[in-house]
């Protein structure tokens, strides 16, 4: 099996031209099961920030995707504004599940608090007995990441 490498998919849609570097917001990662780390991702989704931080502009009512690689898979993570100010996050989930007769998934979470609970439980959703006994055992550190289940990264795009 071939691993997918973040950046270089990043890549891949800025050459194709699928998307413009310019509705590149950013990227973070680090410990899936942990909200000071999930919370960046959060904020980029919430305020869709672009630019550098001296330039940088929060745009509440545009639409915001991620690309959320974790545990050797990609979800992808759809910011869709309302009318009223508020928004919906939908998680779009490729691969067969059980749980949905087989087929993808899209679950849309309708406030912020229901978006992080089930990130959450998708996260704990991937993994293994074995991941749950390394969780267990070990305490997160960023230099040992690699090695770690709970690692993830997400890179934002927004639109204008």
């Amino acid at each position: 099996h071939a691993l997918i490498i973040p950046s270089d998919v990043h890549d891949y849609l800025v050459d194709e031209r699928i998307l413009t570097q310019e509705s590149f917001v950013g990227a973070c990662g680090g410990n899936i099961m942990d909200p000071s780390h999930t919370q960046e991702l959060v904020r980029m989704l919430v305020d869709s920030q672009q630019g550098s931080s001296k330039t940088s502009k929060t745009c509440s009512a545009c639409k915001v995707g991620a690309a959320l690689f974790f545990r050797e898979h990609v979800v992808s993570i759809v910011k869709v504004p309302l009318a009223n100010g508020h928004a919906y996050f939908d998680i779009i989930d490729s691969l067969p599940n059980p749980r949905t007769g087989g087929m993808a998934s899209r679950t849309r979470c309708k406030d912020l608090s229901s978006f992080e609970a089930m990130l959450k439980c998708y996260a704990a959703t991937r993994f293994s007995d074995a991941h749950f006994n390394f969780i267990d055992s070990n305490a997160w550190n960023d230099g040992m990441c690699d090695f770690d289940p709970r690692v993830f990264q997400a890179f934002v795009w927004s639109s204008s």
